[in-house]
């Protein structure tokens, strides 16, 4: 476990003593959260002129991979979550200093990394808190009386006492409806979310939110120009496979997670093309017949690479509740708790160092309509583009709420979010990339950056790799065909071998004959997978890892999931009723297809026990 609280000008009265109050806040983090390895130890970093410090939580010994670094100068101080690319690896927040001083928030905000900075005037008492492009380790802020409270954890947030425990039932509603909060916004009612285009400047007891250049969807590549297409294409490629060179260096052995998609091919083959086959282990997560591990297991052959696959363990439940609570603290209950269905995590430094390909969507169009859907939507306004997405999330109509107040705030957020994007590019492919990156990927994607436990790498999470991406002409995805060009180019052997039993990556990019050819790929599929359906074949695909969450949910944890989610005060009553959240276990029990919607409601429920919990001990000290 790593976790920080950081507070900034607090008042001078005996009882709120910057050094008392961090340590007393950390010590009743440390208490309400479920431990992982070792117990934390607690470090504190006050500077009187500032009025404030921070306080780390951090496992004794510290682990050799950490979330946290800090640097305090004369003139400086500089708290980093998180981590850089390439050689600013080795000492991240040295280096978001150097750039803030030499131009300050915007060069700290052009970093190319996964990470959130905390940087201190000593001399201005001034306070700057800034994330990286995509924002999957932004910071929370509670500003109350004053004072500027900062964390990762929302929970940390109410252990200060000064966070009035509401939770936001529009925020809880698009959790339950499109798997995480639109707009990033908390659970929390009064706790704010830091996001990539605004860098915030607390002063004097004023907080300023400043705009931070995305530096997107400049010196775009004309599309007429092949030779320069081809050219910025294998510009990422390159960056891509430099910064994975950089990620797996002193690493023994790396593991790659490896599915029959398409993203984490692409990330296989970097990774392959970097690392010697023996020091590589490609591992799925599935049933051993399964698509995904079947597929993994030949391109892993083809590469020399050794194949492991694992199946879920099932939960009792104690460790499925203690496993859910660490999600929900971490994720700040914007996760679905089907994750918890699984053994509990277990503190182990030297696993190794994990390659996925998170990410890798945004390069392949993951909003695009189907072709032959692009000429009714080539003038989309925002409405339209925000009811795209209403209607994608099924849940938002289908379950129905207790008051319709409640999906229509959702529905505003969502029009406000797409209507930002707009104003950055009147394109319609450019509105759907950003959504993906900022919105999917920024926030659903985020639990890999949050994880400790996880030690993830992936080379599309790159804030260099995206702007080059979007520099490309739009829509981005068909003209770059990345994917293509990585397996091409690094393991040829594999390009071949169908995606998801539906695709082919020679398929890929732009041009008439290529479409059709992937139309009619895919609706062959389409044909073949109902055939195999009516004759009971698709057994084995069937057999994924959420379809052992399901059986799980119906069977082992069913009794578990009722008592929680029909609790009087549970968010999931709050929100639907009694009556619909009973219907909704039963169909379950006897169907298994609301696997989303109660892991969902789990998660929130968890985060919510956890705040409510917090603040109340907050205020018995």
């Amino acid at each position: 476990m790593i976790s920080f609280i950081a507070a900034f000008d607090l008042p001078d009265a005996n009882d709120r003593d910057p050094a008392a109050f961090l340590r007393r806040t950390a010590l009743l983090i440390g208490e309400r959260m479920p431990s992982v390895g070792p117990e934390p130890r607690i470090t504190l970093t006050v500077l009187p002129e500032v009025g404030g410090g921070w306080a780390l939580l951090v496992p004794e010994p510290r682990p050799r991979l950490t979330l946290i670094e800090q640097v305090v100068t004369d003139t400086h101080a500089v708290l980093l979550f998180g981590d850089l690319q390439g050689e600013s690896r080795a000492s991240p927040a040295s280096a978001v200093l150097r750039a803030w001083t030499s131009g300050g928030g915007a060069s700290v905000a052009a970093l190319d990394g996964n990470f959130s900075a905390i940087i201190v005037d000593r001399a201005e008492r001034t306070v700057a808190v800034i994330s990286d492009l995509l924002g999957r380790r932004a910071l929370r802020t509670l500003h109350a009386g004053g004072v500027l409270y900062v964390s990762p954890h929302d929970v940390a947030l109410a252990a200060t006492g000064a966070c009035p425990v509401e939770i936001d039932r529009a925020s809880a509603c698009s959790i339950l409806a499109a798997d995480w909060s639109i707009g990033g916004r908390p659970l929390l009612a009064g706790v704010e979310p830091c996001d990539p285009a605004h860098w915030l400047r607390f002063r004097g007891g004023r907080l300023e939110r400043l705009a931070a250049p995305l530096g997107l969807f400049e010196r775009r590549v004309d599309a007429r120009d092949a030779a320069a297409v081809r050219e910025r294409t294998d510009q990422i490629v390159d960056t891509m496979r430099e910064n994975t060179r950089f990620a797996a260096a002193g690493c023994d052995t790396v593991q790659a997670d490896l599915t029959a998609g398409i993203d984490s091919r692409a990330a296989f083959a970097l990774l392959a093309s970097v690392v010697p086959a023996e020091r590589i282990v490609a591992r799925t997560t599935g049933a051993a017949d399964s698509l995904d591990v079947r597929v993994a297991r030949r391109i892993a052959a083809l590469s020399g690479v050794r194949h492991a696959h694992r199946e879920l363990d099932m939960p009792i439940h104690d460790d499925f509740s203690r496993h859910a609570d660490l999600i929900a603290f971490h994720m700040n209950g914007d996760s679905s708790a089907k994750r918890a269905i699984d053994s509990y995590p277990s503190w182990d430094d030297e696993r190794p160092l994990n390659f996925e390909g998170g990410g890798g969507e945004v390069f392949r169009g993951y909003y695009y309509a189907r072709p032959g859907q692009y000429r009714r939507v080539a003038s989309a306004s925002a409405g339209d583009v925000a009811a795209f997405f209403v209607r994608k999330w099924r849940r938002l109509t289908a379950l129905g709420y207790r008051s319709p107040d409640i999906p229509a705030a959702v529905r505003e957020r969502t029009l406000a979010v797409v209507e930002a994007m707009f104003r950055r590019s009147p394109d319609l492919h450019d509105v759907l990339d950003q959504f993906y990156l900022f919105e999917r990927y920024g926030r659903w994607g985020a639990l890999t950056s949050r994880f400790l436990w996880w030690r993830t790498f992936t080379p599309y999470a790159s804030p260099s790799v995206v702007r080059l991406a979007f520099s490309l002409p739009s829509p981005i995805s068909t003209h770059a065909a990345l994917h293509d060009a990585i397996v091409r180019r690094f393991l040829p052997s594999a390009r071949s071998i169908l995606v998801n039993s539906n695709s082919l990556l020679p398929l890929q990019g732009a041009g008439l004959t290529r479409r059709l050819a992937r139309d009619l790929l895919y609706v062959t599929g389409e044909i073949w997978r109902a055939a195999a359906a009516w004759r009971g074949r698709s057994v084995k695909e069937r057999r994924s890892a959420d379809a052992t969450r399901a059986d799980a949910i119906a069977g082992p944890l069913h009794a578990y999931a009722r008592d929680v989610l029909l609790s009087r005060d549970s968010i999931a009553v709050d929100l639907l009723g009694h009556g619909p959240v009973a219907r909704l276990l039963d169909e379950h029990r006897a169907r298994r297809q609301h696997l989303e919607s109660l892991c969902n409601l789990l998660g929130i429920e968890h985060f919510r026990r956890l705040v409510v919990s917090t603040a109340a001990a907050a205020s018995r000290r």
